[in-house]
């Protein structure tokens, strides 16, 4: 009798389990809303944006969203780009308290535009009370599970407004976001309204003494020493824009055919925008990153990382010096 008691309370505790992949926690999953059928895992047909924006999270490009991808707290498997310089120092995913004192030069327990490096565009999604300063509760924050996406990402149906059925990310963050409260957002209230040409060397030289220190740079110390031609220690803005490509020794042949062209053609579009003022971000090559691509040459995420890449260095060196 005992053991047929032990029988039927185990048959019980299967039946009251869900099972394996169906109905499972989703607590700690990122995008938990969107994943309907909830198997742990999103699909494209799950994700309510558009291919970009679902580009941006599929990390290992299998087509769906799982394990670290959605998982809360995991970042992007990322290394420094020796050939995308502009793209590694503005990305930033390490949202932790050591990298916000890392940024905080002046020890003011808070980061100004001046020491920001990443885009103008993520500064003001994480300054959520407007006060032009991120404080350390705000970079810390894991409220906002979406900072990948940009606002051309999010803008599904092209309107320049954000509703909250195209918004991913949590809703005290849109509603912080939606400054006249109607229920809508703005590129301006997205974005913020801090225009021209981002110059990546300045963003760095904190101090603005006209050199780069190894104090000033967060990134791979590696790169530092490359970009450092003369070994002084100080990289000045001739040694930042005018540094060697280095070979990636993980290249496929599709970021290598890429690269190429996507190299050729920043150089031209360098050049034509040379007597209308600097406008890289605004290159629409940048976007779309598939000019050229053959199925014969690989998969297309890989193709368009090397493109970005190539246009990126094209670009400036069509472009010639800035003036600082």
């Amino acid at each position: 009798m005992k053991s047929m008691t032990c029988v039927v309370a185990l048959i019980c505790m299967s039946a009251a389990l869900p099972a394996a992949g169906q109905g499972r926690s989703n607590s700690q999953m990122r995008f938990q809303g969107l994943d309907r059928n909830r198997d742990g895992i999103i699909t494209r047909d799950e994700w309510n944006g558009n291919d970009r924006s679902f580009r941006n999270h599929d990390w290992n490009g299998d087509g769906k969203l799982s394990g670290d991808e959605v998982r809360v707290g995991a970042a992007r498997p990322r290394s420094w780009d020796d050939r995308n310089v502009e793209d590694s120092i503005a990305f930033d995913d390490d949202w932790t308290v050591a990298h916000f004192r890392a940024l905080d030069h002046n020890r003011d327990s808070r980061l100004s535009r001046a020491e920001w490096h990443s885009t103008a565009e993520l500064f003001t999604r994480i300054d959520r009370n407007h006060d032009g300063f991120i404080s350390q509760a705000e970079f810390t924050s894991d409220q906002d599970d979406d900072r990948e996406d940009r606002f051309a990402d999010l803008d599904t149906n092209n309107d320049g407004r954000l509703s909250r059925a195209e918004w991913h990310g949590a809703a005290g963050v849109f509603d912080a976001l939606d400054a006249n409260r109607d229920g809508t957002l703005t590129r301006a209230e997205a974005i913020g309204t801090e225009g021209g040409a981002r110059d990546e060397f300045k963003s760095v030289d904190v101090n603005g003494d006209g050199a780069i220190t190894r104090d000033e740079w967060h990134w791979n110390a590696a790169a530092f020493d490359r970009l450092d031609a003369n070994r002084d220690g100080r990289v000045v803005r001739g040694e930042f824009e005018t540094a060697p490509a280095a070979p990636i020794a993980s290249e496929t042949a599709a970021y290598r055919a890429g690269y190429d062209r996507g190299h050729q053609e920043g150089i031209q579009a360098g050049k034509e925008d040379k007597p209308r003022g600097w406008d890289l971000e605004g290159q629409r090559e940048l976007e779309t990153a598939d000019s050229g691509y053959q199925g014969r040459l690989g998969p297309l995420n890989e193709y368009q990382a090397g493109y970005r890449a190539g246009f990126r260095r094209g670009y400036r060196e069509g472009f010639g010096p800035r003036n600082p």
